[in-house]
């Protein structure tokens, strides 16, 4: 919406008040505040505290009837980000973020983020209608994803716009695609996961988001699964890594020597697409790496690796 220069919260104040956002936000519509501030404006909560009182104020000003403020879940989400003398204001078209699709009834342990799903769906070069096999799936996101992709010709976020006041607004006539792709004839995404209560709470998320039906969940020990797919395909997943379930890294050392030889074992050919934030336990995997992608997940370093599997002999 707009980026200008704030010495102070007054100056903040003053700058978001002359802002139109009766034309923004109706009044039957609820919102809230994001803040990632520093530096000029290094106090989060004052900046929410100082912006939320400019919007308040120009409602008064303008003798509109003032909008809900929802802390939580709201129609409209604004965010402020701040850097030196420098802020920005932004308004979320979806209400929420990405990271918050709604569909997952429970998160399960040490869940992906929804956007790093996705992240890893991409750079590993998944395409829909291709094989995509999750040996790890925990709460079922990254095959969830993949499946709402492929099922809305790629409007991941469709169903959140449909709904969003703030889209509806900006793009009155814009139409989404009334085609929504059908059910594969044969299945192409497969979950597993060693504990029974991960694969109970994948199946919920995927009710909930509507493939339930395009997802084989299976209670299964990756380094019991075989391959019986009749060709290669994807393989994408979050492995355990210490700091984040509670498990000390010495525990994990085999584990990953014995992941990357079963993999080499029974599924050469395969592409693998895996989330870690021990670089350490990436080694033992003993499989070269083709690229890497760094960033932050829950707070902690990781990064995004891509592989070829090779058989055991290359």
């Amino acid at each position: 919406m707009i980026q200008e220069k704030a010495q102070s919260y007054d100056e903040l104040y003053e700058k978001c008040k002359k802002i139109a956002w009766e034309q923004w936000i109706a009044t039957e519509h609820s919102f809230r505040i994001d803040a990632q501030t520093k530096d000029s404006l290094g106090n989060s909560q004052f900046a929410v505290h100082k912006l939320k009182d400019a919007i308040l104020d120009r409602f008064r000003e303008k003798k509109v009837p003032l909008p809900n403020i929802d802390k939580r879940i709201a129609d409209i989400t604004i965010v402020i980000r701040s850097f030196l003398d420098k802020f920005s204001i932004e308004i979320s078209l979806t209400g929420e973020s990405i990271g918050r699709r709604g569909y997952r009834v429970d998160a399960g342990k040490a869940p992906v983020r929804e956007p790093i799903a996705q992240a890893m769906l991409h750079l590993g070069g998944w395409k829909p209608g291709e094989l995509l096999v999750d040996p790890m799936c925990g709460s079922g996101t990254i095959l969830i994803e993949a499946a709402l992709y492929q099922k809305l010709n790629g409007e991941i976020n469709r169903f959140i716009l449909e709904e969003s006041p703030t889209f509806q607004l900006l793009f009155p006539e814009y139409e989404f695609s009334q085609i929504l792709q059908t059910k594969p004839k044969e299945a192409l995404f497969f979950g597993y996961d060693i504990d029974p209560e991960s694969i109970r709470i994948a199946k919920e998320n995927a009710y909930e988001a509507g493939v339930e039906d395009w997802i084989l969940f299976e209670v299964q020990d990756v380094l019991q699964l075989k391959n019986s797919f009749k060709k290669p395909g994807f393989l994408v997943t979050n492995p355990p890594y210490g700091e984040r379930i509670g498990k000390p890294i010495d525990n994990l050392r085999e584990f990953y020597f014995q992941l990357g030889k079963h993999l080499k074992n029974y599924f050469p050919a395969w592409r693998l697409s895996l989330l870690c934030g021990e670089f350490s336990l990436l080694g033992k995997l003993n499989m070269k790496e083709e690229s890497h992608l760094p960033l932050k997940h829950a707070n902690l370093k990781a990064k995004i690796v891509q592989y070829q599997i090779r058989n055991l002999t290359s």
